[in-house]
């Protein structure tokens, strides 16, 4: 097979647990065929020299791992194995990077084919090709339908936040912070929901919760029926209406311009639960939180859900240190954190002075709660 590194293109063979990479006269000088062999068992052919790459028994490929990965935590775990390729000088080993050529023992990487300054392919040393090549690997983990050599062209067509920060990186050191940062995120994510609630209490706080929501529903159609309607009273019997029928985002939007304080308890608790099933979270997660709310809940748990789900996260924020909840303070600064690296019209040293307080914030509350 042929493979292309973004600068050469060399002739790979595997059988077994060997590979061999057929170069011809112009890729290796076959006059240094001693000094070659002793970096790697080399041969000369008619071609040019054939060299020969032992494979230890369980390794991995990038490729088999790449396609392995599924899930995003996963793909974002695989991109940070890749971080010992900042630690590549090239001063006289310079690494082919291709899919084909790197591997993995366990959770440490490995690059089979290696060039030699001046006697084999890839001969020079290039920095800019180099990070070139580490990107196209990231994007192709996350562009599983792209090749990595379309991803060598840079992928100008992708427009995602995540794929235009890779490429934007100027160098690896900002390539892997960004992406340390983006798994940190991504666990803390996963994660967030696990100390909210004893599993004890679900099913107690899921029944008060039905049954509470219920009472309220009638005690609310009632009242508003024999009493004339203020605006705010039709806006709230319209909202508890989309709320039964699952029509969260309408619920939201029916009480979006009354501010939490001026709501009853019972419009709070429907637009909590509606911020939570909209909240970009995994069904079990949702579901964890959901079981912690009840009309019974206090004003600022409620509160902190209400503005989280009108993308208020500053105040929200403020509201989960108030209650001393570090998994509801996490929450408010990873949506504060998304919100601003999505953020196009924030002055740039503003953008990334917040980015970097949140990300600190991030990782500390991420190893205070243990995830």
């Amino acid at each position: 097979m042929r493979l292309f590194n973004g600068a050469d293109t060399l002739e790979f063979e595997k059988q077994k647990q060997s590979i061999f990479v057929n170069l011809e006269k112009t890729q290796v000088k076959v006059s240094e065929l001693e000094e070659i062999n002793q970096y790697v068992l080399a041969k000369q052919t008619d071609r040019g020299v054939q060299l020969r790459y032992t494979l230890q028994e369980g390794l991995l490929s990038f490729s088999q791992a790449s396609n392995q990965a599924k899930t995003q935590l996963e793909k974002l775990e695989l991109a940070n194995l890749l971080r010992p390729l900042r630690d590549i000088t090239g001063d006289y080993q310079i690494p082919f990077i291709h899919p084909e050529n790197l591997y993995f023992e366990g959770e440490k990487l490995k690059i089979i084919h290696f060039g030699l300054k001046g006697l084999v392919t890839p001969q020079v040393e290039d920095v800019a090709l180099f990070l070139k090549e580490v990107k196209a690997l990231i994007l192709s983990i996350f562009q599983s339908k792209v090749t990595y050599e379309k991803c060598l062209e840079g992928l100008p067509s992708l427009k995602d936040s995540f794929s235009r920060q890779i490429l934007a990186a100027e160098n690896l050191e900002e390539l892997f912070s960004f992406l340390n940062t983006e798994l940190t995120v991504e666990k803390a994510k996963i994660n967030q929901s696990k100390r909210l609630v004893s599993k004890s209490g679900f099913t107690v706080y899921r029944v008060l919760g039905v049954i509470a929501l219920v009472f309220a529903i009638i005690m609310t159609f009632f009242c508003y029926r024999y009493k004339t309607s203020s605006d705010k009273s039709d806006a709230i019997v319209t909202a508890q209406t989309s709320f039964i029928t699952n029509n969260y985002a309408k619920t939201q939007t029916d009480l979006e311009k009354y501010k939490p304080a001026d709501l009853p308890k019972s419009a709070k608790y429907i637009l909590a639960v509606s911020s939570v099933n909209l909240a970009d979270l995994t069904s079990a997660q949702k579901q964890t939180i959901l079981n912690t709310l009840s009309i019974k809940t206090d004003n600022n748990t409620l509160n902190y859900w209400v503005n989280m789900g009108r993308g208020n996260f500053d105040e929200a924020l403020n509201l989960a240190q108030n209650l001393g909840d570090d998994q509801l303070t996490l929450l408010a600064y990873t949506d504060l954190y998304q919100a601003t690296k999505l953020n196009t019209t924030m002055a740039g040293d503003k953008k990334q002075k917040r980015l970097q307080e949140y990300r600190k914030q991030i990782e500390d509350l991420t190893k205070k709660l243990g995830n």
